[in-house]
């Protein structure tokens, strides 16, 4: 069962902290905002891909503006492809121009033997790539977005290309 754990951690270690720092921070009120977050600004972004949506997506904003950035907003596409931004926990983005780097990644080919105790154990698996390496890397995405903080809420749509699936 350890070995399951370990490589699902392992090969999904983005997500896992992702919706680690969501828990972490769900309960945690206004007390834990620390003092140097500035102030965040309303973002929705849809993620689609072949022109439908992408659903269970990492979204990166990497800072422009500030390449030392400390927070930088990090959020999970939903079923219907849309993410409302938030960084460190907190709904919004700060002001700023933005790289948007999209991840999504999946195990598949999954082998299982059952061990001496009668539990399922896995013996092999491979880990795939749906979008395009360009969109998941800063240098090479080509979507960019700019909060001002002059807007209400700044509304965008990006696409990934065509669906893939590429081994890593």
């Amino acid at each position: 069962m350890t070995f399951i754990f370990y490589h699902i951690i392992m090969r999904n270690y983005t997500l896992i902290f992702v919706c680690l720092s969501f828990i972490c921070l769900a309960g945690c009120g206004d007390s834990s905002r620390p003092k140097d977050l500035p102030e965040l600004f309303p973002c929705t972004i849809m993620i689609t891909q072949d022109g439908k949506p992408l659903s269970d997506a990492i979204v990166k904003l990497i800072s422009q503006t500030d390449i030392d950035a400390k927070y930088n907003p990090v959020t999970v596409t939903g079923i219907d492809g849309i993410v409302k931004m938030s960084t460190y926990g907190f709904a919004g983005v700060p002001a700023g121009k933005y790289k948007i780097v999209v991840i999504k990644n999946i195990d598949d080919d999954i082998v299982y033997r059952t061990d001496d105790a009668g539990e399922r154990v896995v013996v092999s698996y491979k880990t795939y790539r749906l979008v395009e390496k360009q969109f998941s890397d800063t240098a090479t995405t080509p979507h960019e977005i700019e909060i001002t903080g002059k807007e209400k809420s700044v509304e965008a749509n990006f696409d990934v290309g065509k669906p893939i699936k590429i081994l890593l």
